[in-house]
């Protein structure tokens, strides 16, 4: 426009169309400014307002998340998550608990190498799910935990495994409660039975044993069938302390309860093993047949005076009877060593540890070895630990067997209810 103006004119230049056509000019390029800036207020707001919903969206994800989160951490079981790799990705608070006995961090390992028996293997490998499995763990308060394990595939939205997950539920307790049912029907039914047959048997020993003695009485002190009847009195003698040994088992009687100081009675248990293992030790100076055993006992401060409503009697045959088979199990070694301790368990308890550096329990007999007959002893009549087990049902308490972290051996775990 500008250069039409001039070529119309061939005078000297006429400044006011030129400042028209520059007024012009800047109002369009004003109105296209105002324009841009419209377009541009608008796409702010849609900018603005798209970032908004991406943060709602942001937030929503965040607290999706943390509930997740609180959700895994407030279960009571236990989960832990793993890749396509089985490479664990995730394990919240109470699979870390179950698994404390590991002692390794459980993210970034392989399953696998953890536990080359877990269904999440064959999850991985195309296996249908679920799988379910038993897994026992090491625990250094309770021995071992067992753990009722459940596997399952992670499945994405199209349908592909892209990992797998497993629930934990801690059913040590449940176990124990099972074992200890199924072993107390068993007693009953075997109490019952040996009732009968020890008042069978009672009399007629008593009848041998009286006619074997007249008869060892009459015959020569030296002569051979003398020594043929002692030894048929000092048979029917061991037979008839089996024999008491069952009716005691089979009738034993209610506890006669009183508050008494448990650490003293411990204390005079462990003192009266004590003076029997310097006797032991006299006849060893004569004999050498016995090593010596170190016995410790170690008692929590809190109990120095503190009382318990116990019978002292029957509490006293328990810890006799489990010192000696401690002090028993271990009399091989020249470093034999047992310890009684007195403490407070987490459920504010008594509890009663007996341990010894022997040869241990083997897990599969620890149910076994409070069955009425059952003993891995050459002359033991198998009553010993069942009349304990009896004894301490009888005041609603516990006896449990595992292996000890300290000594190496057997421990002997008496648990005894404060509040009965």
């Amino acid at each position: 426009m500008y250069a039409e103006i001039m070529s119309q004119k061939s005078g000297p230049p006429d400044f006011e169309a030129a400042l028209a056509l520059f007024d012009e000019t800047v109002r369009a390029l004003e109105a296209r400014a105002r324009r841009l800036e419209e377009v541009l207020t608008v796409k702010q707001k849609e900018l603005s307002s798209a970032n908004e919903r991406l943060a709602e969206k942001v937030h929503e994800l965040d607290s999706l998340s943390h509930y997740l989160e609180l959700v895994l951490s407030s279960v009571a079981s236990g989960v832990v998550a793993v890749n396509q790799s089985g490479i664990i990705t995730t394990v919240n608070p109470a699979a870390r608990t179950m698994y404390a006995g590991l002692g390794v961090a459980l993210e970034g390992q392989d399953l696998n190498q953890l536990f080359s028996d877990s269904p999440i293997n064959q999850i991985l490998a195309g296996a249908n799910g679920p799988l379910s499995a038993l897994r026992r763990i090491p625990d250094p308060q309770q021995g071992e935990r067992i753990i009722d394990v459940v596997a399952s595939p992670i499945i994405d939205g199209s349908g592909q495994v892209v990992g797998a997950v497993e629930v934990l539920d801690d059913v040590t307790d449940v176990r124990r409660l099972q074992e200890a049912v199924e072993r107390g029907e068993r007693l009953k039914s075997l109490g019952e039975m040996a009732a009968g047959v020890a008042h069978e048997i009672r009399n007629p020993l008593n009848g041998i044993e009286g006619f074997a003695s007249l008869l060892a009485r009459d015959l020569e002190p030296d002569s051979r069938s003398a020594r043929h009847a002692q030894a048929i009195v000092a048979g029917v003698r061991d037979l008839n302390r089996t024999v008491s040994g069952l009716l005691q088992f089979t009738q034993q009687r209610p506890p006669q309860r009183k508050p008494l100081p448990l650490a003293n009675i411990i204390s005079d248990v462990h003192d009266l093993v004590l003076a029997e293992l310097a006797t032991a030790g006299e006849d060893e100076e004569a004999n050498s047949t016995t090593n010596s055993c170190t016995l410790d006992c170690v008692i929590a401060d809190e109990w120095a005076d503190r009382l318990i409503a116990i019978d002292g009697s029957q509490i006293r045959h328990v810890l006799l009877n489990l010192i000696q088979n401690a002090i028993q199990a271990c009399s091989d070694r020249q470093d034999a060593a047992v310890r009684v301790s007195l403490e407070t368990d987490s459920a504010q308890n008594a509890s009663i540890a007996i341990e010894d550096n022997g040869e241990g329990v083997p897990e599969h007999l620890r149910q076994e070895i409070f069955t009425p007959f059952f003993t891995t002893k050459d002359h033991g009549t198998g009553l010993g630990l069942a009349i304990v087990h009896g004894m301490i049902q009888a005041h609603h308490g516990s006896i449990t067997v595992e292996s000890s972290q300290a000594l190496g051996g057997a421990k002997f775990i008496v648990k005894l209810l404060i509040n009965s």
